[in-house]
This record gives C-alpha cells, sequence and structure tokens, in this order.
C-alpha cells in the first residue's frame, strides 16, 4: 500500500466546491486530512473532516494565526499543507520554516502579480512554494512569466447538476409581470466594483426598444446605476438563496471587464440558462459559445444590445442553447475528474 499522505489545508472563508474536494480526498485511506480554521468557520459548516481551530487569518502576515499553524504543523507534520487563498499561504510558508511540508497554492484571480511589491514574495513569488493551483488556463499561461512551468497547473472548479436541485424544485419568480419580452436576468455584487460591468449591463438596456427584454439584478450595486436604470430593470439586494431565481428566467449576462472563474456562469447553465458572456480571459472558458451562449466584446454595451435583441427575436435559437446547457455542465465540469486532480496534485 502506497504511503498515507497527511494533508493539512488552511481555511479562512467558505468554499463548499473545496470542502466538498477536500471531504471526497479524505475518504481515500491513502489520505489523512486536516482542516485549520475558525471557530465561527466551524460553526457554519457541518464537516465531516478533522480539523483545528486556529485564529483569523487577517493579512499575509497574520502573528497569532502563525503561531497556532507552528504548533499544528509540529504535532500533525503533514507532507502538504494546501492554502486557497495569497494570505494563508504566506502564513503557511511562515509557519512551515524549516518542515519538510511542501506548500501549494492556489491562484483564481487575474489581477495583475507586481514584483516590485515585495508582499508578493511572502507568498505567491516565495522560493518556498512547491506548486500553484491556477483557476483558468489563462491565470496558468499568465504565471509563466513569474514561475517555473513545473510550479504550476490548472484545472477549473467542477460543478455537479444536484447542486442546483433545490433551485430547479423550488425557483423564486421572475419579479417582473409575464409578458413576451426576454428575461434577463444578473447574478453578483457590482456596488464599488466598476470592472463587474454593470454600467454597460445598464447602458445596454438603454439602448434597447421597449418591450425587448426585462432584467433582474440580484445583488448589491451603486446608486448611479440603480437611479439611471429603465423601467426594465429591476434590482434586489444580495441575498443567500439568488441561484433560485435562475430557472424562472432567459439568459444570464456576465458583462464584466475583469473576472476569474465565476461559479453563477456553471450555476446559470446547470440550471438550463444560456449565458452572454464578456470576451474575456476566465469566464470565456466557461461556456461554449455558440452552443450554451455567446460571447461580445467587453465594455462595449452596444454589442451587448444587439446580441440581446437578436436573442430576443429568435427564440428557437435560444431554446437550442439552453437545451444544450445542462449536458454541456456534466459533461465539462465534473467533480470526480476535480478530486482525481487534486489527489495527483497532493501525492
Amino acid at each position: 500500500m502506497a504511503m498515507q499522505r497527511k494533508v493539512l489545508a488552511i481555511y479562512h472563508d467558505l468554499d463548499s466546491i473545496t470542502m466538498r474536494m477536500l471531504t471526497a480526498i479524505a475518504e481515500d485511506p491513502q489520505f489523512d486530512v486536516t482542516i485549520a480554521c475558525t471557530d465561527e468557520y466551524l460553526s457554519k459548516v457541518k464537516s465531516p473532516l478533522k480539523s483545528a481551530i486556529i485564529p483569523p487569518i487577517r493579512s499575509k502576515f497574520t502573528w497569532k494565526a502563525i503561531k497556532a499553524l507552528r504548533g499544528l504543523v509540529k504535532e500533525l507534520r503533514p507532507d502538504v499543507i494546501y492554502s486557497p487563498s495569497t494570505s494563508g499561504l504566506s502564513c503557511a510558508l511562515m509557519a512551515s520554516l524549516g518542515t519538510k511540508a511542501k506548500n501549494v497554492g492556489y491562484r483564481g484571480t487575474q489581477a495583475k502579480v507586481r514584483r516590485s511589491d515585495p508582499t508578493y514574495y511572502l507568498g505567491l513569488l516565495n522560493p518556498r512554494v512547491a506548486h500553484i493551483v491556477c483557476g483558468a488556463p489563462d491565470i496558468h499561461e499568465y504565471l509563466k512569466g513569474f514561475l517555473p512551468e513545473r510550479k504550476l497547473s490548472h484545472v477549473v472548479k467542477p460543478f455537479d447538476l444536484s447542486w442546483v436541485d433545490e433551485a430547479m424544485a423550488n425557483p423564486l419568480p421572475c419579479p417582473f409581470p409575464e409578458s413576451d419580452a426576454l428575461k434577463l436576468i444578473y447574478i453578483g455584487i457590482s456596488k464599488g466594483r466598476p470592472h463587474k460591468g454593470m454600467a454597460t449591463l445598464v447602458d445596454a438596456m438603454l439602448r434597447l426598444p421597449e418591450g425587448t427584454a426585462t432584467l433582474t439584478v440580484i445583488g448589491d450595486a451603486d446608486a448611479e446605476e440603480m437611479d439611471r436604470a429603465p423601467k426594465s430593470v429591476k434590482f434586489i439586494p444580495t441575498r443567500g438563496d439568488a441561484i433560485r431565481f435562475l430557472p424562472s428566467h432567459e439568459l444570464f449576462i456576465l458583462p464584466s471587464t475583469r473576472d476569474a472563474s465565476p461559479r453563477v456562469v456553471r450555476e446559470a447553465q446547470a440550471c438550463g440558462v444560456p449565458c452572454l458572456v464578456s470576451d474575456i480571459p476566465g469566464p470565456r472558458t466557461l461556456i461554449a459559445p455558440g452552443e450554451t451562449g455567446q460571447l461580445f466584446p467587453a465594455a462595449d454595451s452596444q454589442a451587448l444590445a444587439e446580441a440581446i435583441a437578436r436573442l430576443a427575436s429568435d427564440r428557437d435559437k435560444l431554446s437550442r442553447l439552453a437545451s444544450a446547457t445542462r449536458p454541456y455542465i456534466a459533461r465539462n465540469f465534473r467533480f470526480d475528474s476535480y478530486v482525481t486532480f487534486y489527489k495527483r496534485l497532493f501525492s
């Protein structure tokens, strides 16, 4: 039997997919998995994994957390320390100094890396980092300019169709009265985040002839965009069950100018909703253009309005796109493949 690998995963926020992945790995007798997390996290999530309480990690140098992690590393003697966050990786690197533990990090953002910023050498660019998992092919390609290729790999987070069973069985209704207008939806917090593209989306709605489409926005938005939006747009504050609005709508819009690998694009397709997505690194890899959705030039409200109008006038095409979404998710975002990837990495 192969030697058992001890994995210590450092958690400081909620990520259900990573938790599911670690739980699946822990079921394999070849792995011994422990999560280091806050008491608050454990109170929110019922995890079957072995756990150890550490103080919250609030920065790349959180001394109390580093001290607690140092004790854990000495006690558990892990082969691998997995830190999905930048600050967690930095603290883990300091806590594991002088040990044989291999530190693995995760990069899921398109944000630029600056060699001139010394804080990057606490984590991502630290020579003691054994490996970085990239959340999208574009991130992988970009980081090749900073790290040896042998230290990099990429895997897109999975999505299981069963994760939207509740939304499909108990959908929330579209807030607009029944009409022939195309029912659009956006889910995400755009307040204070101009790169999310809400200005472009509102501009596009202003360009559309009346009655072409309605737009439901779930998530906090800037007052400026809410004030200038037409009557065909309704804003609903951020809520935990936002996914339940997806099945009652016909087209999901992602207008970001910069994004990583937004889960909501997978959620929409899993709910049978095609997606109209900005042609930017990350999101464009989550759909099959022409099969489960379409791309449009980022920040181009005219192009977005034209794409919406075309789909509103061609319901047969929209129906074909919708029918392909769930099979596409089932085929390309398999959870078992994701677990296998991490098992190989940790081994």
